[in-house]
């Protein structure tokens, strides 16, 4: 074991930086590495390091949706392998929503790292796969009943044993996903992105030593508590509650989805209780109980001081009650690969609730709902299977400083845009149009995010189609006076014309049909007609919005 220098706030802060840029080389790592191009366009990945307990200390800007789930499947594999039992050259593996994951396309790893003999902390990363089995191509099936449908799932396993690889594992994920090449280019890049992790880890340990480090994490952990803590006392004592509705489940079209939430700002931490929440669903919405933690961390830091670290000390100042059986926390086997609309409907529920405490940090509602979209077929240039998945969101809600941004991540996505030259080479596809859709954010003093418009061709004979939206029903609120946004639109268009889809849809679309998806905009912010003059000629100059579209009251027409 190294020795360990003394830890002075000096020490420290170079360490937290440390952490911080070593987890950026970790992503870097397995961004540039990855085969998909979910992961290497998109960006859907994330990494952490976490204390040899399994708590997260240091994080790049990666899925805020994926972080606490890290967490939670960490400790799922720390209770199927205790950490005593593990040696250099371990890695963990899982994806099972019901041990901590999130849905099945979410597989994260973990790697020991050790100081000596001494294990010191874990490097993870997890990434979104574009297929893993199931009833259809993508794994996302709208119309799946239960968790079976949607893939293969992976409980706590050894991907490496002390550096010998399971090949009893590889073989049976080989033969349960349609794109082994990609799949398995994915897995080694994640293997190698955390390899790189425990490289930079011990020249850490080289120089402050393993106890130090170890100290020094905690620390950090200790700081974030501290400061969250501060912040939280300073509010205003009292009880807020929100309220918000998803269309459907994709099986039920008729009946909407409702999630509730009941703010207490207590004097020692903010209580989060979801009692009203609708009971578990049928189809695919449900969401694991470990995705309501992870928002709710992220919806907390979106109204703290941006100095508080996203660590486990924000753990020390939230309290979260999600009674069992509803759509926030299911019973096994009840399917959840559409669990991302869902929790961005808990992030839109937990921000109101925060909005009303802290009005002057947060904004109107953004478009809610990262829309996936995904094709499975025969490529007709090769002659071989392609799976096709992206995901995409909207319109950000304007805030009392601004309007919100167009086209962008929002909520607990982060992900990028898949670029239309990168999705015309690799897939039987064409882009037909992808721009901002005129009209879709909310007016205001300060006007909403747009939403965006994607226009897909399919070139292959005959293909799968699966899309996860909402939003078509109940759109993105404005705040403060300001309009709601647009709301979400999914069109097909065949030889006999076109037609309406629901928000959630699986079906088949041939060639030379076309899909045509319009995401939601942004809720505006304050009374459209107290916006500035100014401001308004401009949007209408660069076709943001059109005339004709405001009534004298300002609010939306139709």
């Amino acid at each position: 074991m190294s020795e360990t220098p003394r830890l002075d706030s000096y020490r420290l802060d170079i360490l937290s930086s440390a952490l911080t840029a070593l987890t950026e080389e970790i992503e870097i790592t397995l961004l540039r590495s990855a085969y998909s191009q979910v992961v290497k366009e998109a960006q859907d990945a994330s990494c952490a390091i976490f204390t040899d307990e399994g708590r997260i200390v240091a994080q790049p800007v990666v899925i805020p949706g994926h972080l606490g789930s890290m967490k939670y499947m960490l400790a799922a594999c720390l209770k199927a392998y205790p950490k005593a039992g593990l040696v250099p050259g371990d890695v963990l593996i899982t994806n099972d929503p019901y041990q901590g994951g999130s849905h099945l396309p979410d597989i994260a790893l973990f790697r020991p790292i050790f100081d000596g003999a001494e294990l010191i902390a874990f490097a993870g990363c997890i990434i979104h796969y574009t297929d893993v089995g199931g009833m259809v191509p993508g794994s996302n099936p709208q119309r799946a009943t239960e968790l079976y449908q949607e893939g293969l799932v992976l409980p706590p396993m050894k991907l490496y044993e002390a550096g010998r690889p399971n090949e009893t594992l590889q073989k049976l994920i080989r033969a349960n996903v349609r794109n082994p090449h990609i799949f398995f280019g994915d897995l080694n890049a994640q293997e190698s992105a955390l390899l790189t992790g425990e490289r930079r880890m011990q020249r850490l340990v080289e120089r402050f030593g393993g106890a130090g480090i170890k100290a020094a994490m905690e620390s950090l952990i200790e700081i974030t508590s501290r400061k969250a803590l501060a912040e939280i006392s300073a509010m205003k004592r009292a009880r807020y509650q929100f309220e918000d509705f998803m269309d459907h489940d994709g099986i039920n079209l008729d009946r909407p989805v409702g999630i509730r939430v009941c703010l207490d700002v207590l004097e020692d931490r903010l209580r989060f209780d979801f009692t009203g929440t609708d009971p578990q669903v049928m189809g695919p919405l449900n969401a694991p109980l470990s995705k309501t933690w992870t928002t709710v961390f992220y919806c907390v830091m979106c109204a703290l001081s941006n100095d508080i670290a996203f660590n486990d000390g924000l753990a020390d100042a939230i309290e979260i009650y999600v009674p069992e059986g509803t759509v926030l926390n299911p019973h096994h086997p009840a399917p959840v690969n559409a669990r991302s609309v869902t929790v961005n409907r808990v992030a839109d529920v937990v921000l109101g609730a925060l909005a009303l405490a802290v009005p002057e940090r947060l904004g109107a509602q953004a478009c809610g709902v990262p829309t996936g979209v995904s094709f499975g077929g025969i490529d007709p240039r090769t002659g071989r299977n392609f799976v096709f998945y992206e995901s995409y969101c909207g319109g950000m809600g304007a805030t009392q400083h601004g309007d919100g941004a167009d086209g962008i991540s929002t909520g607990t996505s982060n992900a990028m845009n898949i670029p239309v030259e990168a999705v015309e080479i690799d897939y039987p596809i064409r882009i037909r149009r992808y721009e901002l859709a005129p009209d879709s954010g909310g007016h205001g003093r300060f006007r909403g995010g747009m939403g965006i418009v994607r226009e897909y061709e399919m070139l292959a004979e005959r293909a799968s189609i699966n899309v996860r939206g909402d939003r078509a029903k109940f759109p993105p609120r404005g705040l403060d006076g300001g309009a709601d946004g647009a709301r979400s639109r999914y069109r097909v268009c065949e030889a006999a014309g076109e037609r309406e889809i629901p928000s959630k849809y699986s079906g088949q679309i041939r060639r030379g049909e076309r899909l045509i998806v319009v995401t939601p905009g942004g809720g505006g912010y304050g009374p459209p007609e107290t916006r500035n003059p100014d401001r308004l000629a401009a949007d209408i100059a660069n076709g943001k919005i059109t005339h004709g579209v405001l009534r004298a009251t300002g609010k939306r027409q139709g």
